[in-house]
Order: C-alpha cells, then sequence, then structure tokens
C-alpha cells in the first residue's frame, strides 16, 4: 500500500472515529476564511466576544446534547433559562443568598425537566412534542411566577462577578482581551459532562440507549431512567444558564433564553450528533457552539445587505442541514 492511500485511510478513520474530527476541520476552515474576508475577526476582542456569545448556549448545548445521544430532544430549555434567571435574580436581591440563589434555580428547572421525560414515558409522545408544548406552559409558569415583569438590580454583587464576572487576570495581560469568568464554568461542567459520557457506565447507557433501545433493554440497560436523568441534567443546565445569564447583565425577562433551542441543537448536529440518537460528543457540541457563535461574529463584521444580524436564525438553519448533509456524507464515506 502506497504512503498516500495509508494517510487516505488514516484520515478516513479518523473521521469515522472521531465526532470532533469533522467540527474541528469546519471550524478551523471558518476560522481562516473569516479571518481573510473580515480583517478585524482575528484579535483579541473577537474572539474574547466569540467565546462570551458561546458561553450561555455551551452550558444548555451540554445537556441538549445528551438529550441526543440519547434520542430524545427538548425545546424547553429556553422558557427554562427564563425560570433559572427569574429564580437567581429573586433569591439574590434584597440582600438573599447567592448560593439559595444557584441552588434553586438548579433544582426547579431539573425537575420541570425531569417532568418532560415522565411525560414522555407515561404517554409515549415523541418529545419534540412533548417538549413543544411543555415549551409554553413553562413560559406561562415565568409569567405567573415573575408577573410579568422584568427584574433589575444595580447591586454589584461578588457572586456576580465569581459566576459570570471579568476575567482581569487574564484580561489585563492582552489588550483588547474581554474574557468572562462563566467561560471557565463551562469548561468545567464540559469536563464533567464528557468523562462523564466516556467513562462511566452512564455515558455508556447513554449511547446504548441512543443507539438501538432494544439491545439496551435486553443487556439490562433502565432506558426509562437514563432518558430521565438527561431531562433533569438538560434542565439543570438549563436553568445554571439563567444564573450566568442575570449574573452578567443583571437583568432577566419572560423572554430570556428566547430561541436558545434552536442555538443548542444546531450547535449539537453541526459538532457531530446525530439526529436519531447514538453517536455524538460533549467537545464536539462546543467546537458547534463557537462554530455558530464564529458566523454569527463574522456576518456582523462582513455586514453583508441580505443577512442582517438580526436575522441570523436564517443562517443557523442553513448550518444546521448543512451539517446533517456533511456529517452523513463523511460517515458514508468512511
Amino acid at each position: 500500500m502506497s504512503a498516500a492511500a495509508a494517510w487516505q485511510r488514516n484520515v478516513r478513520r479518523l473521521f469515522a472515529e472521531s465526532p470532533i474530527a469533522g467540527p474541528s476541520a469546519t471550524l478551523i476552515i471558518v476560522f481562516i476564511l473569516l479571518s481573510l474576508f473580515a480583517p478585524q475577526f482575528f484579535t483579541l476582542r473577537s474572539v474574547s466576544g466569540i467565546l462570551n456569545a458561546a458561553t450561555l448556549t455551551g452550558v444548555v448545548t451540554i445537556g441538549v446534547t445528551l438529550l441526543m445521544i440519547s434520542g430524545e430532544f427538548d425545546l424547553s430549555v429556553g422558557a427554562l433559562v427564563a425560570a433559572g434567571g427569574y429564580l437567581f435574580a429573586f433569591s439574590t436581591r434584597d440582600g438573599g443568598s447567592p448560593l439559595v440563589g444557584v441552588l434553586l434555580a438548579l433544582f426547579i428547572p431539573a425537575i420541570l425537566g425531569a417532568l418532560n421525560g415522565l411525560i414522555l414515558i407515561w404517554t409515549g409522545i415523541p418529545s419534540f412534542i412533548v417538549t413543544l408544548g411543555s415549551q409554553a406552559i413553562y413560559r406561562g409558569a415565568v409569567w405567573l411566577f415573575s408577573g410579568g415583569m422584568m427584574v433589575q438590580t444595580v447591586e454589584k454583587l461578588t457572586a456576580y462577578n465569581v459566576l459570570n464576572g471579568r476575567l482581569d487576570v487574564v484580561n489585563n495581560l492582552f489588550q483588547g482581551a474581554n474574557f468572562r469568568t462563566a467561560t471557565l464554568w463551562l469548561v468545567g461542567v464540559a469536563l464533567i459532562g464528557q468523562y462523564a459520557l466516556t467513562r462511566t457506565r452512564y455515558g455508556n447507557h447513554v449511547f446504548a440507549t441512543g443507539g438501538n433501545p432494544g439491545a439496551a433493554r435486553a443487556q439490562g440497560v433502565n432506558v426509562k431512567l437514563v432518558k430521565v436523568v438527561n431531562f433533569a441534567v438538560s434542565g439543570a443546565l438549563s436553568g445554571f444558564s439563567g444564573v450566568l445569564l442575570f449574573s452578567q447583565f443583571q437583568t432577566v425577562r419572560v423572554a430570556s433564553g428566547a430561541g436558545v433551542e434552536l442555538s443548542a441543537i444546531a450547535a449539537a448536529v453541526v459538532g457531530g450528533a446525530s439526529l436519531s440518537g447514538g453517536y455524538g460528543s460533549i467537545w464536539g457540541a462546543l467546537i458547534g457552539v463557537l462554530l455558530i457563535s464564529a458566523l454569527r461574529t463574522g456576518v456582523i463584521l462582513l455586514n453583508i445587505p441580505f443577512i442582517p444580524a438580526d436575522n441570523f436564525e436564517a443562517v443557523v438553519g442553513v448550518t444546521i442541514v448543512a451539517a446533517v448533509i456533511l456529517n452523513n456524507w463523511l460517515r458514508r464515506r468512511s
């Protein structure tokens, strides 16, 4: 076998076996192209802005990715982001406890997420329909809980800086940088998620549940429990995203988190997760989040007349379709 043929076989094997190979290659290509055509793109200011914009969606995407690998979807995550933000906001204002606020913002959305899973199991209705309905229900519950009013504070609590303040230790070293502590929280959550997915029995059960539920049951996997747990994790991470959101802007409203479900699903798909379940990775999903955030920044800097920044959802939609086509083609070729 010639060296060229061996290299080609190794590349094919890499793309077949590694869920992050394709997304990584795409991200590198996009960064190179945008750096060439948008001179202000590859600067510390832009790169830190891309990371900051990706952080809140990235936390949600980790939970959504776990669900997609197990063969399910969650369209209610946007409403749970708002719920987490309000729970944290009401708990910390007027001298309240930030710790209690964080715990409530994790626990209540986790319960609501688990409820999605229980309804799925009890009724047999597809998760797409279940969470499409619960999205509206939870958003309505947030409206009732908040009285429909926006919550805003001018307090500068230490907890806000810890959760999503400026990372001045790094920013002071590089002119123009604007990194935030939330990026560290995202990396921490991703490390835990990736470890659980690839190094624990739970992770094996998640892949088995999404890949072949019947075979998983035959091997003793509690498929129903896996799905309920993943819905609960997705809810908790959505609530935590709401905490990070309020910590950064000190503002939350009923519409907070609207549309994040589309971005999270798009990022998971771009990152290599299969829509039919059984395949994907946390790191790949985060690469997908960075790719979408980079595209948004690129669209703004390029100032394309027919793709204004407020119509970026069209780009996300095209990205989803293109990613599915590319991923399927790469797997067939491999």
